[in-house]
């Protein structure tokens, strides 16, 4: 079996198509992203996260700039999540205010609002965070398998938290209709077919959250632009994100490479159907990438890849291990960096394809050579410490 499979965007627009692409591009410009940089930095606690030059890797590599984006700092959180649901909270809270400060905004609560999602880990880390931050409720509900060491964490904050006997899109259905019933704010980071826009709302201000992750890194190196970035998709609502403000802070924008398990792989199945309509992935999905097992694309992030993203992978178990092992043990001169899981398959997909001669015609596809500059973003650090462990030891 192939530890990486790779399509190409062939995909063709009609108008229709068109419009709802440029719509959506529309909302990740730079002056949301900075509005949206200034509230994160009024959170107590904000500081920019790690962005290392692991220039030993990127010479092994042949490549001239390797940039690892370290979002296990994130807050202390472990993750990035955080920036997408503390802003979408801002925004629901700030709707009658001009004022997006940490500060104004606390004063605005009602501790009896309860916060409802689901996860498979960091996004629901992030919501009970920011409900213990303004002193409020939150109930999370993880799929099966979820790791308990990741629902702990949660109820350390303070939430509420069950793990059902469902997948990940089974378990966003329920916690949609749990706090339809409770009265409580559905803080979701997907949106779905059978929401209205109303309901898109939020879904949507959590994807424009994570753009400060990239408000950093033009901040850190105001000289440099990638030429290429790997980001993993998942539903698409982080890529999905990055990839649309990537239009806007650069022209000409780099290649975007999207990447997912083999497991969960529904942008991928959907970019290679070729003709722009959303595919899903259904069963267990048991890969050790639990951030990335989901199997609904996001009806907000799938237009934002259908455009922009120049290939598609779909990568093995063992392509992210491999990630989290050379990230773990770095060349002498570069620095260390714990990546999970999901935070890693990146950096295994990109050294697949630089370090393997069966790989060489993609490698040539992508233009990946001793001119590109490659930024990754090493997404969680170890969420699960055991699964860590075993990861890098197998």
């Amino acid at each position: 079996m192939e530890e990486v499979k790779c399509v190409l965007n062939t995909i063709s627009g009609n108008d229709a198509m068109n419009l709802e692409e440029d719509k959506i591009i529309k909302e990740f410009s730079k002056a949301k992203a900075e509005t949206i940089h200034a509230y994160h930095k009024s959170i107590p606690g904000y500081e920019p996260t790690p962005l290392l030059d692991l220039s030993r890797l990127a010479e092994k590599l042949n490549l001239s700039k390797l940039w690892v984006k370290d979002e296990s700092k994130r807050f202390d959180l472990n993750a990035f999540k955080v920036l997408g649901s503390s802003y979408a909270f801002a925004q629901y809270l700030g709707k009658e205010t001009e004022s997006l400060r940490f500060e104004d905004l606390v004063k605005k609560i009602n501790t009896e609002t309860l916060l409802v999602s689901a996860t498979d880990g960091n996004h629901g880390y992030g919501v009970a965070f920011i409900a213990k931050l303004f002193n409020c409720k939150a109930k999370i509900m993880m799929p099966q398998g979820s790791v308990l060491h990741r629902a702990q964490r949660i109820r350390d904050f303070g939430a509420e938290c069950d793990i059902l006997d469902v997948n990940y899109d089974a378990c966003v259905e329920i916690a949609k209709r749990e706090a339809q019933q409770s009265g409580g704010l559905f803080i979701q980071d997907t949106a779905l077919e059978s929401d209205t826009e109303e309901e898109r709302e939020i879904p949507l201000a959590i994807m424009q959250g994570y753009m400060t992750i990239l408000q950093e890194f033009v901040d850190q190196v105001p000289q440099a632009a990638p030429t290429h970035v790997f980001l993993q998709a998942g539903v698409g609502s982080f890529s999905g994100s990055l990839a649309a403000h990537l239009q806007h802070l650069f022209s000409p924008p780099p290649l975007i490479i999207a990447v997912e398990p083999s497991e969960a792989d529904c942008i991928y199945q959907s970019a290679a159907a070729g003709d722009g309509v959303a595919r899903t992935v259904e069963g267990d999905m048991a890969s050790i990438m639990a951030g990335l097992c989901c199997g609904v694309p996001s009806v907000q992030g799938w237009p934002i890849l259908r455009r922009t993203v120049n290939a598609f992978l779909s990568c093995e178990d063992s392509v992210t291990a491999r990630g989290m092992r050379i990230l773990y043990s770095p060349l002498a001169g570069d620095e260390k960096v714990v990546s999970g899981e999901s935070g890693a398959v990146t950096l295994g997909a990109l050294f697949s394809i630089c370090n393997s001669d069966m790989m060489s015609g993609l490698r040539k596809q992508l233009d990946l050579d001793q001119n590109s500059r490659v930024l990754i973003i090493s997404t969680e650090g170890d969420t699960d410490p055991e699964g860590f462990f075993n990861s890098i030891w197998a």
